[in-house]
């Protein structure tokens, strides 16, 4: 199988290029380089399959690449969403705009296949109710979330217009092997440079699920074999959840440290469009067959252990 991937030396996309890669299927990674990890470039070159390009997708000349694809995985984002708040044109050019155009090459080249890497910023702040798919109505509260909405509407309407078939996953927070953001990635830097103090952006009772990145790939994979409709939207997370006090202590216990003054924040949020509660049913996935190998907890710490064998590398 041919496959294009967006964002394919990022986190996310870098993993699914490497599992994807190993099943004889041939790669193109679209990617402009902005946030790519520098392991992944490394480990992805010396894969013969993979096709590594320097391409960002606000352009409109990207079509080249879709000839005989039989499937996108569109995972190019902005992973930094507070960098939004400073710049709302991030989220849209690269979401939005973006997205529209790797709809247009797919449709100029036929082809009709699309993995779609939604969040649950496009639920907005629901406070601790729990949401399946069928929510709505859909209030993003961040431009991040409504950049993605956004992404979403429009692939819904390809499939109603020119007969795409779309699966689209609404992580949690996704971590893992080869992380290049998040919590503790940041906690995990912040202590490299001073192991005396920690500041937390917030009051750190920020509650949410966090999702192993293979658990993600098997969810999606899976659905992929069984879901017959031409386009269906899966909530992929954990029945758990893990508090950024809870992250905090996962870190510093990682890297034995003790006597740490953590200075926490007045806010029950991180930033502007952050959302400090996140509660949501992927009951749906589970129905399908779909079963997480690790709870929240169990993810950050394998999180926190693969960031510094990473970093020592």
């Amino acid at each position: 199988m041919n496959i294009l991937i967006t964002g394919g030396l990022g986190f996310i996309g870098s993993y699914f290029a490497e599992k994807l890669s190993s099943k004889s299927n041939k790669i193109i990674i679209l990617d402009n380089l902005s946030g790519y990890s520098k392991s992944a470039m490394k480990t992805l070159n010396e894969i013969e399959n993979i096709h590594i390009y320097d391409e960002d997708i606000i352009n409109k000349d990207i079509s080249k690449y879709f000839n005989d694809i039989d499937i996108v995985y569109h995972f190019a984002a902005n992973s930094k969403i507070s960098e939004g708040v400073d710049n709302p044109n991030i989220d849209f050019e690269i979401t939005t705009i973006g997205t529209h155009n790797v709809l247009m090459a797919m449709m100029e080249n036929n082809v009709k296949s699309i993995v779609f890497s939604s969040g649950s910023g496009v639920y907005g702040d629901q406070n601790d109710r729990l949401l399946d798919e069928s929510f709505g109505p859909l209030l993003p509260v961040s431009f991040y979330g409504a950049s993605k909405l956004c992404a979403e509407a429009y692939i819904s309407s390809f499939c109603g217009m020119k007969n795409f078939k779309a699966y689209i996953f609404r992580f949690a927070n996704v971590v893992g092997y080869r992380q290049t953001h998040g919590v503790a990635y940041d906690f995990y830097h912040k202590l490299k440079q001073n192991k005396l103090s920690l500041e937390v952006l917030g009051n750190g009772y920020q509650s949410k699920s966090y999702i192993d990145v293979n658990d993600i790939y098997e969810a999606i994979q899976l659905a992929i074999t069984k879901q017959t409709n031409d386009i269906e939207v899966y909530n992929i997370g954990t029945d758990d959840y893990v508090t950024v006090r809870d992250i905090a202590s996962i870190v510093l216990e990682a890297l034995n440290l003790k006597d740490v003054s953590i200075e926490y924040g007045d806010d029950s949020f991180g930033w502007v469009g952050d959302v400090p509660v996140v509660r949501f049913s992927s009951e749906k996935i589970r129905t399908l067959g779909w079963k997480n190998q690790y709870t929240s907890h169990e993810a950050i710490k394998r999180a926190i252990n693969f960031i510094i064998q990473d970093d020592n590398i």
